[in-house]
């Protein structure tokens, strides 16, 4: 079992997480971490608003969608179309 030390940084104290455990979990530097005190222990968990472990197609994403977009109210709309305006670069409309 991989063991971390707490460590004084500034004025703060961290843990320092075995790359192979950051591996096993798909944890990179910068991912943020949810903090829970269950007395004796602390428990970290990943926050994940996605899943980096594999690519999600359109088709995914919406499988299962019953019924047609319907962009907002206050958007510019042209009959069916939502009116983006008119081309500012190379766009080709």
């Amino acid at each position: 079992m991989p063991v971390a030390t707490l460590s004084k940084w500034g004025n703060s104290q961290g843990i320092l997480i075995p790359k192979s455990v950051c591996e096993a979990l798909g944890l990179s530097v910068g991912d943020k971490m949810e903090l829970r005190m269950d007395a004796p222990s602390l428990v970290l968990t990943p926050q994940r608003k996605y899943c980096r472990s594999r690519k999600v197609t359109i088709d995914e994403l919406f499988e299962g969608w019953e019924g047609d977009y319907e962009p907002p109210s206050d958007w510019p709309t042209r009959a069916s179309e939502v009116d983006w305006g008119e081309p500012r670069g190379k766009e080709l409309w």
